[in-house]
């Protein structure tokens, strides 16, 4: 499957974010996804509605998903 990442236009740098992303790299808890490669390619949908309009549903991410970087 696929996954549209909307990042903030002001987040720095987010060309940082593209690439390959181990999931037992990023995750709390990832058992048996810790397999997983996700890649983060450019997207050029300029707006959410337009991403909607193309059969895409928005799901917020939370936080708890993820491992603290402190």
């Amino acid at each position: 499957g696929s996954v549209i990442v909307e990042i903030d236009e002001t987040f720095p740098d987010f060309k940082r974010l593209l690439g390959a992303h181990k999931w037992s790299e990023f995750l709390i808890d990832p058992r048996d996804e810790a397999k997983f490669v996700s890649k983060m390619y450019y997207c050029t949908y300029n707006s959410d509605r337009v991403v909607q309009k193309n059969g895409w549903k928005r799901i917020d991410v939370q936080d708890k998903w993820f491992k603290s970087k402190a």
